[in-house]
């Protein structure tokens, strides 16, 4: 008998506890809620571009353990599906693993078992779904209990110990940090509260010149998705637990295209004093990615390309606006330019790297 189609059993000698007024969502309002919230927050928005929150799970973890995709092995805020001897795959693994594989020669297989699945009759774990959804989680900073899909929400505008920005950070103040008294000392005697019109101007025209630098770059990038001989290839960077290095650059992804082998360098820069800060919530980090030509040895001569690497479909985070105009690749030149795709706190950056992963698409173009 399939899973989602298994029915719930209530224990009534159990005393019954006091949850949250929180309604119940339905299994397809899950995943569109959770990537709706990631996918249109702004890029430079350090409190919102962020991973999805994990939650200390109230009772006992063994059932939602059961839940954790094979693949990934994370608990997913989206979409499960299952092969029919009930492996679970996360939405995102399933584009990457099954869909994706499908576009070429190959059939959709089970990561696990291998066995075949079909595009056309993909099978969602519905019990999953809902289980995951209603599961009560404690939030990670202040201790309140509720339901995991509102987790989310909850980090972002609810929880009385979350971090926040200056309100007058919209005309230069870089100050952050946890909602409360801190936060409201700060804005009384925030030097941007009394600053004039002129003393502003040059902050001002600097921060406007940023945003006229990334329309245009966004621009360009649109003008890529316009060129004849252009190609896309999904990627994935899974978990890495705490194996991922500092300042180092780590390979996470082999493909082929244009009749070459290439791959895909990640480099997280970090402060070059600190070992691991005691603030790490302030101390800012940044991810670069580099394209490298794994086969100089069959590349006859220039291969020039433009491309840009852009979150994925299910990733939690989104990249920064990235273009590489163009980099010609030959024997001798085999890696492109190191480029910033995500700019956030330490405690963050760890989280996608070592915790999350995330999903990319890489659009490259021969020029």
């Amino acid at each position: 008998m399939s899973i989602e189609n298994e029915p719930r059993t209530e224990n009534s000698d159990e005393p019954s506890e006091t949850i949250p007024t929180i309604p119940t969502l339905s299994p397809s309002e899950i995943p569109q809620r959770n990537i709706t919230i990631s996918y249109y927050c702004d890029t430079d928005d350090e409190m919102l571009n962020v991973p999805d929150p994990s939650g200390s799970i109230e009772g006992d973890p063994i059932e939602i353990e059961a839940f954790r995709c094979i693949v990934c092995k994370t608990l997913p805020y989206t979409t499960l599906y299952q092969c029919q001897y009930q492996h679970i795959i996360c939405a995102g693994c399933y584009q990457m693993r099954v869909l994706d594989k499908m576009l070429g020669a190959q059939l959709g297989t089970c990561p696990q078992c291998n066995v075949r699945i079909y595009r056309h009759e993909p099978f969602r774990n519905l019990r999953g779904e809902r289980r995951l959804a209603e599961v009560l989680v404690a939030c990670e900073a202040c201790g309140f209990i509720l339901q995991r899909s509102f987790l989310r929400i909850h980090c972002q505008t609810d929880c009385p110990l979350r971090l926040v920005a200056c309100k007058y950070r919209r005309i230069g103040c870089k100050w952050k940090g946890v909602l409360g008294e801190a936060a409201a000392e700060h804005e009384q005697e925030c030097e941007y509260r009394s600053k004039r019109g002129v003393q502003l101007l040059e902050e001002l025209q600097q921060l406007q010149a940023e945003r006229d630098s990334k329309q245009c770059l966004l621009s360009k990038i649109m003008k890529l998705l316009q060129l004849p001989h252009i190609t896309v290839r999904l990627l994935q960077l899974l978990p890495q637990g705490e194996g991922f290095p500092r300042n180092d650059f780590k390979t996470f992804s082999f493909f082929e295209a244009f009749s070459q082998s290439w791959s895909i360098q990640l480099n997280w820069q970090t402060p070059d004093d600190v070992e691991e800060p005691a603030d790490q919530q302030n101390c800012t980090c940044g991810l670069l990615f580099q394209l490298c030509l794994e086969s100089p040895d069959t590349c006859r001569g220039a291969l020039g390309l433009t491309y840009t690497l852009a979150s994925g479909t299910y990733s939690e985070v989104r990249f920064q606006p990235n273009l590489c105009e163009k980099c010609d690749f030959t024997r001798d030149n085999i890696c492109g330019p190191l480029t910033l795709i995500y700019k956030n706190s330490w405690l963050n950056c760890a989280k996608l790297l070592n915790d999350r992963g995330f999903y990319a698409r890489l659009l490259m173009a021969r020029i």
